[in-house]
């Protein structure tokens, strides 16, 4: 029989899964909070690792992507996806609190 033990602490494991999600789960609502400070986005709650959000005025979802891209912040262009007929969505990967903090940032200088 092989001891696997030392492979698999289970209680171990499952606390710091436990406290993996608490965290995200914060830093999502968080960032959440701050994307909804950005006046031409319509950010649609979620559960997952992603937000899905409208670009409601200023940019289409392709030029918005492309001014982000400069700034080496790389987002998905949802328009071109069956189901969204072309209309201006993008989706936004939950990072961590720099990474998320860093896009809020360049997207917040674009409302000026």
């Amino acid at each position: 029989m092989v001891n696997r033990s030392h492979f698999f602490n289970s209680n171990r494991n499952n606390n710091d899964y436990q406290n993996a999600c608490k965290k995200f789960i914060a830093e999502r609502q968080r960032f959440f909070e701050v994307l909804q400070q950005v006046d031409f986005l319509r950010v649609i709650p979620s559960q997952a690792n992603y937000f899905l959000c409208e670009v409601t005025s200023r940019f289409s979802s392709t030029k918005l992507v492309s001014l982000l891209l400069e700034h080496n912040l790389l987002l998905k262009d949802c328009s071109t996806k069956t189901g969204f007929n072309g209309r201006n969505y993008i989706r936004i990967a939950i990072r961590d609190t720099e990474d998320n903090n860093y896009l809020a940032e360049n997207l917040k200088k674009l409302q000026a």
